[in-house]
């Protein structure tokens, strides 16, 4: 790519930031101009970028004192002034990342470096404001999520479920490793419970969730945390960025993986009463 070329977009991509509607202006003129346009990844992308300045980058200008990133739904919406307007620009965002992806398998790592990351870390943090505002959209829209968009309330250990259990929750550290993995997962899921961690087969660090299609501050009436919990099966996190559904020596040892499942019931057992 030619550096002339490498400042146009640059301004159209800092035009859509600070003037949003005038960048969306700009790009749809051009796909009426150019309708082969329409599918190139960096159309998409500052489409993305104009939507998400509407739903919260320039929101996040107004107040840079604050980080909003470890805000849940009534921070984000008290604090920081999300509505639902703004929201419903971050489901535009994330819709046109979406098929930017379809078309273009991979496109979101050119919008940065190994580095920087700047294109996914915009995307990380709509999703964030998203997820938490709206538990389930992310993957919805994305088809995949990541335990960072779902915030504190909603990654769970099982100490904060009965007090008989020790004490116990990922590092920082860790959580700023596996936290930020993508996944997919067959259904929609709203909160996760971290059920332990340990190095597989190959020696690679992993932590096991449990995930679930409730998040725990929507019971109804008379239900219990059991009832409203309703696990959807586990997933496996990797530190080299990967996910599975088992263990890589649990398609070895069968006879080992159902003697954990027995161990896992009478742990839900003692969870729920």
């Amino acid at each position: 790519m030619s550096e002339k070329k490498e400042d146009i977009l640059a301004e159209i991509l800092n035009l859509c930031e600070t003037d949003p509607d005038a960048g969306l202006e700009l790009i749809e003129k051009t796909i009426r101009e150019k309708p082969e346009s329409a599918s190139d990844p960096f159309g998409k992308f500052a489409k993305a970028m104009a939507y998400g300045s509407k739903g919260l980058f320039k929101l996040a200008r107004s107040k840079p004192g604050i980080d909003f990133t470890s805000f849940d739904e009534e921070e984000l919406r008290e604090d920081l002034g999300v509505t639902d307007t703004h929201l419903d620009y971050l489901e535009k965002a994330l819709q046109e990342i979406k098929e930017m992806e379809e078309i273009h398998p991979g496109a979101l790592k050119m919008f940065g470096t190994a580095e920087d990351r700047a294109g996914e870390l915009k995307v990380d943090a709509m999703s964030i404001v998203l997820e938490r505002c709206r538990p389930g959209r992310v993957q919805q829209i994305l088809g995949k999520t990541k335990l960072l968009y779902f915030g504190p309330r909603r990654v769970v250990y099982p100490c904060d479920l009965n007090s008989d259990f020790s004490e116990w929750r990922l590092s920082a550290e860790d959580f700023g490793v596996f936290g930020d993995i993508s996944f997919m997962f067959p259904s929609i899921v709203r909160t996760a419970l971290v059920m332990g961690h340990g190095k597989d087969s190959r020696e690679r660090k992993y932590i096991e969730c449990m995930l679930c299609k409730r998040t725990r501050d929507n019971p109804a009436p008379g239900e219990t945390i059991g009832e409203m919990f309703e696990f959807k099966g586990s997933i496996y996190l990797f530190e080299d960025g990967t996910f599975d559904r088992t263990l890589p020596q649990e398609h070895k040892e069968e006879k080992q993986h159902e003697e954990e499942k027995v161990e896992k019931k009478g742990f839900f057992r003692r969870i729920f009463g």
